[in-house]
Order: C-alpha cells, then structure tokens, then sequence
C-alpha cells in the first residue's frame, strides 16, 4: 500500500543535497601508461593538476597492463589534467 512509504521525514535524496555545494570526485581512466610505471609515477604525472585520492596501475601475471585510474578529489581538477595530458607521449606512448 502507499502507506508503507518511509515517513521519518528522510527523503533518500538527502545525501546528494549535502554534497551538492561541493565538487564530486572524479575517476579518470588513463591508458597507454609505460609499462614501467608504477603508481607513483602516475600520481607525480597527475597531481600537479589538483588532489589526488586515489592511484590504480592494473597489473595482470605479466606486469602492467599499460593503463590505470586516477581518483581527484575535485572534478575540476580530474577535467584540466585530461585536457593538459590527453595526447601527450610518455616515452613513446601517447597519453589518452
């Protein structure tokens, strides 16, 4: 029945309204990384750009996969280092 809705005066939506005066986090996907790089590598790379949370090199058995994510804490951030470094080479591979 339509009774049975939640009626504590908690609307689920509450969350995002709090954060809504700050800027999100934002996950970038790198790919083409130099197989040598290692997460601090990336993080160097990126974070002259803003705050970083979070650094991910994916590794398989082999070694690097040649790509990763880099977390900024604001999203801001996460778009001006993808415009500065998207097509740039790193030791011969193209940044994207």
């Amino acid at each position: 029945t339509d009774e049975a809705a939640p009626t504590d005066g908690q609307p689920q939506t509450q969350p995002s309204e709090n954060t809504e005066n700050k800027s999100q986090p934002k996950r970038l996907h790198v790919s083409n990384i130099p197989f040598r790089f290692r997460d601090p590598d990336l993080r160097q790379m990126f974070g002259q750009f803003g705050k970083i949370l979070d650094v991910e090199i994916i590794f398989n058995e082999r070694g690097s996969k040649g790509f990763g994510f880099v977390t900024f804490e604001n999203s801001a951030d996460a778009d001006r280092a993808r415009e500065k470094l998207h097509g740039t080479v790193v030791e011969g591979r193209k940044i994207e």
